[in-house]
């Protein structure tokens, strides 16, 4: 997973995946088949694990937007990383876009996961007064999505971390 999360699919080679697996050319075969399913694995993998951990942190949280704020503030801790990978979501999406009828469905899945915990913490904000119930927690959610992969893109790319703290209290005087 964190080889294709960093590299990409194209940009992975066979030897990259035996060498970071420690798997034989056989091994790896028999057990995934092929790089394709292999890659589907590891993306399923990834989209499970960081939804699951993003529903957790959202039980955790002292608020739903203080949540919401934290998972905006995670794009910059994401982006100290050397080097930057960014959202593997994101990466994937721009990677494959619709040109794989394999992976535009994970894709979607991918989206629908992160976009239903976000539509829980706006649901949630709305029920305990923290925001309007003027806007609707799916648009809201569709919103938060492309605002954090808005920012994953532009941290991915080098901007300055003061600008993105911008961006940031933006995105959250918007959602008031």
């Amino acid at each position: 997973m964190q080889l294709f999360w960093t590299q990409g699919y194209e940009a992975t080679s066979l030897q990259d995946l035996l060498l970071a697996t420690g798997l034989s050319k056989s091994s790896l075969y028999e057990s995934f088949g092929n790089k394709q399913s292999l890659f589907v694995a590891a993306f399923t993998r990834y989209f499970d694990s960081r939804s699951q951990q993003m529903r957790e942190r959202l039980q955790r949280a002292e608020s739903p937007l203080g949540f919401i704020r934290g998972c905006l503030l995670a794009v910059l801790e994401d982006a100290q990383q050397q080097p930057p990978r960014g959202c593997m979501l994101v990466n994937v999406a721009n990677e494959f876009s619709t040109g794989d009828p394999a992976v535009q469905p994970l894709i979607e899945l991918a989206t629908g996961r992160f976009r239903q915990v976000f539509e829980q913490a706006f649901t949630q904000a709305q029920a305990c007064g923290e925001l309007s119930t003027s806007q609707s927690p799916v648009a809201l959610a569709l919103f938060m999505h492309c605002a954090m992969s808005g920012l994953r893109t532009q941290a991915k790319s080098g901007i300055a971390r003061n600008e993105l703290l911008s961006v940031i209290d933006l995105v959250m005087t918007n959602l008031r």
